[in-house]
């Protein structure tokens, strides 16, 4: 750190405001993204709750149906033709598209609805376990094809006890195609979510989207895995059959050992957290840069004077020679070089002389910090509020704002540089603050000053206030207010008071309506209700007035007295301002910065 220029530490001071900002801002995206996954699961979750819930409720209503139709009479004395009539009554009015069938237990159909009537069914091969059965219960078969429907189907079966002594029978119903697609269908799935009912060893039952693809075929090895393990909920990660990374909630049915699992693409998670990540690193290397590019500014505007006051101090030192005449550009130090030059000449005189000098190059080389490290800090309270405002989501917006605040700032300063950093005159203030609405023709914004003798100036450090005041109002008025409409003008006036206090009065006209105080107060209303009342010391006041023919303010100050290099200031004593602590402003005056503020 010692070894460390004035550039490379002011472009440290840059790095250790801009990176944390970045950092934070990245922090707070990846908690988004994490709240997004979790959003997003339970949604998962509970839409897989759901359509669980309505294949049970499915499957015992189809149960039930079977379990009456079983008690028919037709069934019980062996009219087959009564019981098929009976049985497509039932499919017909009930379950359109299903079919029913009756088979002995060897496997052998004795009837089936799908085929015409006298037309031999099919043996079927397989069988419902037979505990399931023999208790008298049902059983909902895994997923098979079915020889005469010629698809993968599945079977809800019940037995069928006959008196006398006769074989018991399984009656069978086979439901649509789409009986259970359209349970997935009315829950409204998002676009690119799948949803699947899926048996007991892994394989689709039902699918969306694209049921004519997967239904019969197993699950991805991938969730195949999880499902195995027998859990009856659960979220897990797994790909897709079409190869897509998928965040996948399931729920089982335990009674019946299916289940319904919905997948969430992870691209639908990570895709808004990567654009807001780019988003905050764009706007962080915009603020490094700017950052970056006044540090180096605000360096040069100290080591310039460094440099002459080197090239004076060494044509001073040199007896053949007249001391340099020329100036180094900014006030405090032509005033150290005029010192060097008078302690040249009377350098034989007294050794006291060359004391004095070296006394006032080190209150200004601390002053010139003290300025530089309070320019930085302003700057960088500027880019802070204005990233925290409505354009720190838009880096468009932020370089347009941010840019703007620093034009008014390089204008404040060009003014007091104009006035040797002396009390300014009002109007000069007045018409520096509001440039960019000021001269040419249509001009709707007229400043009219009455500065006469008892009008106060502006200090140094009431100038910059007022330009940043004049600039966030003026900017407020074009965007809200009297500028954004062309019927609407801007009347600045400024006056002495009864007190002999500079008055400043701001009225806005012809404008829209204003409803009342904004609930939101931005960096402009902070800046006028907060810092500039502040900054324009003992005896300062502003007041806003949100009248709905147009806002109004009136700002009131005295003139400040200004510290001059002859005076006796301990170099203890001028400490830098910094975000949050006790330092010294452009007048020498001590105040407490609060975080956040410019």
């Amino acid at each position: 750190m010692r070894r460390l220029t004035l550039p490379a530490r002011m472009a440290l001071l840059v790095l250790s405001g801009v990176v944390p900002l970045s950092a934070y801002n990245l922090g707070v995206v990846y908690l988004g993204y994490v709240h997004e996954r979790e959003r997003a699961s339970a949604e998962a979750l509970g839409l897989a709750r759901a359509i669980a819930g309505a294949v049970e409720a499915e499957l015992n209503t189809r149960t039930a149906e079977l379990r009456v139709l079983a008690l028919s009479r037709a069934l019980r004395v062996d009219d087959m033709a009564g019981f098929r009539e009976r049985a497509e009554e039932v499919v017909a009015g009930e379950v359109p598209g299903s079919a029913i069938l009756l088979r002995r237990e060897d496997g052998q159909q004795l009837m089936n609805t799908a085929l015409p009537p006298g037309e031999t069914p099919p043996r079927q091969g397989r069988d419902a376990p037979r505990q399931s059965l023999a208790t008298g219960g049902s059983f909902v078969s895994d997923v098979y094809f079915g020889p005469v429907l010629r698809r993968p189907v599945v079977a809800i079966e019940v037995l069928v006890r006959r008196p006398g002594g006769q074989p018991d029978l399984v009656l069978a119903m086979i439901p649509s195609a789409n009986a259970f697609d359209a349970m997935i269908r009315r829950q409204r799935l998002r676009e690119g979510w799948i949803a699947s009912i899926i048996d007991r060893k892994g394989v689709r039952v039902a699918r969306q989207p694209d049921p004519e693809r997967f239904v019969g075929q197993s699950v991805t090895p991938e969730f195949l895995a999880t499902w195995s393990a027998g859990r009856v909920e659960g979220v897990a990660e797994s790909i897709s059959a079409e190869g897509i990374p998928v965040l996948t909630a399931y729920s089982r049915l335990p009674e019946i050992g299916w289940g319904v699992a919905v997948a969430v693409p992870t691209s639908e998670l990570t895709r808004p957290a990567l654009r807001a990540a780019v988003a905050s690193l764009l706007v962080g290397t915009v603020l490094l840069a700017s950052g970056l590019a006044l540090a180096r500014w605000a360096a040069g505007t100290v080591t310039r004077p460094f440099a002459a006051l080197r090239r004076i101090a060494a044509s001073a030192d040199d007896v053949g020679g007249a001391p340099d005449p020329g100036g180094t550009g900014l006030p405090e130090a032509d005033e150290v070089a005029e010192a060097l030059r008078s302690g040249a000449r009377r350098r034989r005189a007294a050794t006291a002389s060359l004391l004095e000098s070296e006394r006032r190059l080190r209150l200004v080389v601390a002053e010139l910090n003290h300025r530089a490290k309070n320019a930085l800090a302003t700057v960088q309270s500027l880019a802070l509020q204005t990233a925290r405002g409505e354009a720190g989501g838009d880096p468009a917006r932020f370089s347009s704002e941010f840019g703007a605040r620093l034009q008014a700032l390089a204008r404040a300063h060009d003014l007091l540089v104009t006035f040797h950093w002396e009390p300014a005159a009002l109007g000069a203030v007045l018409r520096a603050g509001l440039a960019p609405w000021l001269g040419g023709e249509g001009s709707r914004v007229e400043v009219r000053c009455q500065c006469g003798p008892t009008v106060p100036a502006a200090a140094p450090g009431q100038v910059q206030a007022l330009v940043m005041a004049l600039h966030e109002l003026a900017t407020n008025a074009t965007k809200h207010g009297a500028l954004s409409t062309p019927e609407g003008r801007v009347e600045v006036t400024c006056r002495a008071d009864e007190a002999d206090r500079a008055v400043v009065e701001w009225r806005e006209a012809g404008g829209p309506p204003v409803l009342g105080r904004p609930e939101r107060r931005g960096f402009g209303t902070r800046l006028l209700e907060r810092a500039l009342a502040r900054d324009l010391g003992p005896g300062g006041s502003v007041t806003l007035d949100f009248h709905p023919s147009g806002v109004r303010a009136v700002i009131a100050f005295r003139l400040r007295k200004q510290p001059r290099l002859d005076d006796e200031i301990p170099l203890q004593r001028r400490e830098p301002a910094g975000s949050g602590g006790q330092g010294r402003d452009a007048d020498g005056r001590p105040v407490q910065h609060e975080k956040g503020e410019p």
